[in-house]
């Protein structure tokens, strides 16, 4: 097949919906297939990648998010392209967020199937953000061959809201081969890392107030923030002020720092408040050897199923997230039960048991056109 995923994210900025798109691609070819990416500029060296339009980032709903667009020259020429090399299937990626994948969806007319990677904004009264984000859910449900979403908690969302079809389940295709490789033996204390965008959303404060606890619990803890955004010197300002022992704070790692950082660590935190449709860094993290104690909201609990319960914690709960790492820390048998549990559990994700239902999708909406 000739497959088209359209990113509506720049592929140098890092992700989870780039990081899927990247390492299917790349499953992608290995098993035969072709592969070309339309995504806003920056796609540097990567392998069919195709630059489009422009983009700037604009924060909503305490996330940022990045709207982007081409002109009518550069998406005519685009399309040109990808019809003279033979594309028949499109895989858009959250083609709600205005409106590249529309512009690329709508000009090619080839079979097309959609991941909703977000999930739906929830709320009382009327938000026009909320009413765009239902309206255009409702649009590609039904115009699109297939519609996925990557767990249980946006499809109930979904399914809540009376869409027929409802989407189907299928979680993202991550290459976890250089996760596992970065494993390393731990030394000293308890590392704990928080990778991830620092706005409010993510939980990074609920981290900090929960770190006195842990910090006094255990003397030896060290505690690594690695990310940027709004909330990033509210944060390092809030360390100051408690006078909070043994935490730094590093920029946002490249792709191939990622791995190693998490991997440094004993326990990977993601106390994510909400808003979560599936919990993709705790299967890298669980890949990498460090343990996750996660936040229970929809998305983590898809992941942290069966044994993976006893590393939930209650959302905005500072308290229950330190008892969690102080208390497995000191029973080492115990983490090292989960540890086992987690590097089994996450095999279950990789693209080489996920990448082929993905195909199979696309061949039935081939299929349906033919």
């Amino acid at each position: 097949m000739k497959i088209v995923q359209v990113s509506p994210y720049s592929m140098d900025r890092p992700g989870g919906v780039q990081a899927h798109i990247r390492d299917l691609a790349i499953w992608l070819r290995h098993e035969g297939h072709e592969v070309r990416i339309v995504s806003p500029p920056g796609t540097g060296d990567l392998e069919g990648g195709m630059a489009l339009g422009s983009f700037r980032t604009m924060k909503l709903h305490g996330t940022a998010f990045e709207i982007s667009r081409a002109g009518r020259r550069e998406v005519r020429s685009c399309l040109d392209d990808l019809r003279n090399w033979g594309a028949e299937v499109m895989h858009l990626h959250t083609p709600w967020t205005p409106m590249l994948a529309w512009q690329v969806w709508r000009g090619l007319s080839i079979p097309s199937v959609a991941t909703f990677h977000a999930t739906l904004p929830e709320g009382s009264g009327f938000d026009p953000f909320r009413w765009y984000i239902h309206r255009a859910a409702r649009y590609f449900n039904r115009r699109l061959d297939a519609v996925l979403v990557p767990s249980r908690a946006p499809q109930s969302q979904w399914q809540a809201l009376g869409f027929d079809p409802v989407p189907q389940i299928s979680p993202p295709a991550i290459d976890l081969s250089r996760w596992s490789a970065a494993r390393v033996p731990k030394q000293g204390g308890p590392h704990v890392v928080f990778m991830g965008r620092l706005e409010e959303r993510k939980g990074a404060r609920v981290l900090l107030e929960a770190w006195a606890r842990i910090a006094a619990a255990l003397p030896e803890a060290q505690l690594t923030i690695a990310g940027d955004g709004g909330l990033k010197q509210e944060l390092i300002q809030f360390t100051q002020e408690q006078a909070l022992q043994r935490v730094q704070f590093l920029p946002p790692p490249s792709d191939d720092e990622a791995p190693k950082l998490v991997a440094s660590g004993d326990f990977f935190a993601a106390p994510a408040i909400g808003g979560e449709s599936f919990g993709l860094v705790l299967i890298e993290a669980m890949s990498a050897g460090a343990l996750p104690i996660a936040a229970a909201n929809p998305g983590y609990e898809t992941v942290l199923s069966g044994g993976g319960e006893a590393l939930l914690v209650p959302p905005s709960d500072p308290t229950a997230l330190a008892e969690k790492v102080i208390e497995l820390t000191r029973d080492v048998d115990r983490q090292s039960q989960l540890l086992t549990w987690a590097a089994t559990h996450a095999k279950s994700f990789d693209v080489s048991t996920v990448g082929p239902s993905l195909v199979k999708v696309f061949q039935q909406a081939i299929s349906r056109a033919e």
